[in-house]
């Protein structure tokens, strides 16, 4: 089947029910012509980052020739915690109310690894290199198939058209731009750059109410070669979808809200 629409979505940061409705919205299951590009952030900020993992991972085991997902900076700074000696919980004292890791572990599990037997109860206080080993090892041995599928991500995807990358490229390389970006700036470039390019560059990452003029966080297109889609969804709640139509070349960008659940 040939792609004749490509959906793009960036920072769902631990958001699974605006993702369920941009899902729906992309509808993979009924249109065989359509393609899906992830462009990072799937963890942090909201309460499910396990569970937006896995929906990512699932879709490409569903979808394999039309599901791409790249790596962004909170996914990386994560594994870099994961990987990082045990006297380094900088990530683990930035993680607020350790959502992040509430969503890998049960609440006893969680209790076990703070050191005490009572799920309902959090420490006050994280203490030290032990209890980030703890936390640590518990999620690399629940989770050790999802956090390898998660290192395995590539940080850009280049069609003919476009660059896909969750920050942004060394522009001032041109056409040379993949060889002369490191990895750090795909996953973590700021300040982010207008105006004409090679490619298209479709990008998340800074927020788009911070390009607009009027604050609002609906994507953000330069008027030449760059569209950043970032819209914020721990404040919106929302997610913007950017779809490409290969027939037409065209570009048009929607909004997906929570999907609401019933019994």
């Amino acid at each position: 089947m040939t792609i004749e629409r490509t959906y793009a979505l960036s920072d769902i940061h631990g958001h699974i029910g605006p993702f369920r409705a941009a899902l729906q919205l992309v509808d993979l299951d009924r249109d065989p012509a359509a393609e899906l590009v992830l462009l990072g952030d799937y963890v942090d900020r909201g309460p499910a980052s396990r569970e937006v993992l896995e929906t990512v991972r699932d879709l490409q085991q569903r979808f394999p020739d039309r599901v791409t997902a790249l790596l962004g900076n909170h996914d990386d700074w994560f594994l870099d915690w994961l990987d990082a000696d045990d006297e380094d919980s900088s990530w683990l004292l930035g993680d607020a109310d350790l959502g992040t890791v509430k969503s890998f572990l049960d609440p006893l599990e969680l209790a076990h690894a703070l050191g005490h037997d009572d799920p309902g109860s959090d420490a006050s206080v994280l203490d030290g290199p032990t209890m980030n080993h703890n936390i640590k090892r518990v999620i690399l041995d629940r989770h050790a198939d999802l956090i390898e599928w998660l290192r395995g991500l590539p940080r850009v995807h280049e069609t003919d058209e476009q660059i896909f990358v969750h920050a942004g490229v060394d522009e001032e390389a041109g056409d040379l731009w993949r060889a002369a970006t490191p990895d750090h700036v795909l996953t973590e470039k700021f300040p982010p750059t207008f105006g004409p390019f090679v490619k298209t560059v479709i990008a998340g990452h800074v927020r788009t109410s911070e390009m607009h003029e009027d604050g609002s966080h609906v994507t953000f297109h330069d008027g030449d070669s760059h569209y950043y889609i970032d819209g914020s969804v721990e404040v919106t709640g929302r997610l913007n979808v950017l779809r490409f139509s290969v027939a037409g070349g065209t570009y048009e960008s929607f909004v997906a809200g929570p999907v609401v659940e019933t019994d």
